[in-house]
């Protein structure tokens, strides 16, 4: 991967982790949030309805099982809906042909930890990892998981 790279999959997972400006930051920044291991799932549900209720924001927070998920509800205008379907599908294509293409060299890709416009991924049996970023018309893959045979 290169050093670039590395630094970008370096700094989503050490936000993903630290969440810097807090959860409900996290729920305005990226639209969605998973309580923390170990808080009270309902009591952390209330605090993050009562600061969107604040600001006027409209959020969805459910339960499971000991942790909490809360999303932004947005509305997207009728005329750009099949606009914004068609990218996040076209998403999901790349992700799952990436996927495919690091499982022929070996590796197991779990899940995708998704950061505005990139996403990074890592196999499960050894420290293999993806980066990718959705730049606009340019897409941008990298990553020792799509290159190198997992050892495992």
């Amino acid at each position: 991967m290169t050093p670039e790279h590395d630094e970008r999959f370096r700094r989503i997972v050490e936000d993903y982790l630290e969440r810097p400006g807090g959860d409900y930051a996290e729920l305005l920044r990226h639209g969605q949030v998973t309580s923390p291991e170990g808080v009270d799932p309902e009591e952390w549900r209330a605090e993050i309805r009562a600061k969107a209720r604040a600001d006027k924001i409209r959020v969805v927070t459910i339960r499971s099982g000991d942790r909490a998920i809360a999303a932004r509800q947005r509305s997207i205008p009728r005329d750009q809906e099949l606009a914004e379907l068609t990218v996040a599908l076209k998403q999901s294509e790349v992700l799952r042909g990436l996927e495919r293409r690091a499982e022929q060299l070996g590796h197991e890709i779990g899940r995708w930890l998704r950061h505005d416009d990139e996403g990074i991924a890592m196999c499960t049996r050894c420290p293999a990892r993806i980066y990718v970023r959705f730049d606009g018309k340019m897409l941008v893959v990298d990553g020792e998981a799509l290159d190198d045979p997992c050892p495992d």
